[in-house]
């Protein structure tokens, strides 16, 4: 009776373990899906703050030819 009772328990116990291995196997393949995530829109948002820059610099210089060309033909406002 002693031995049944250990047999059901170890089987028990690998049948835990299976499920076990199973659900971190998961749970990596899961973990890997996010940092493959996480690492593609670092990507993006970098690319997109280098665009920003760059359009912030042209807005600039835009602004500053168009206040050349108001001083030169005498269009700006008198400050």
């Amino acid at each position: 009776m002693a031995d049944h009772i250990e047999d059901l328990t170890t089987d028990m116990l690998r049948r835990v373990h299976t499920k076990l291995d199973d659900i971190q196997a998961e749970m990596r393949l899961r973990f890997t899906g996010v940092e493959t995530g996480l690492a593609a829109l670092d990507h993006h948002l970098a690319a997109f703050h280098a665009v920003d820059a760059a359009r912030a610099d042209e807005i600039a210089d835009l602004r500053r030819r168009l206040e050349r060309v108001e001083r030169r033909l005498e269009l700006a406002d008198a400050v």
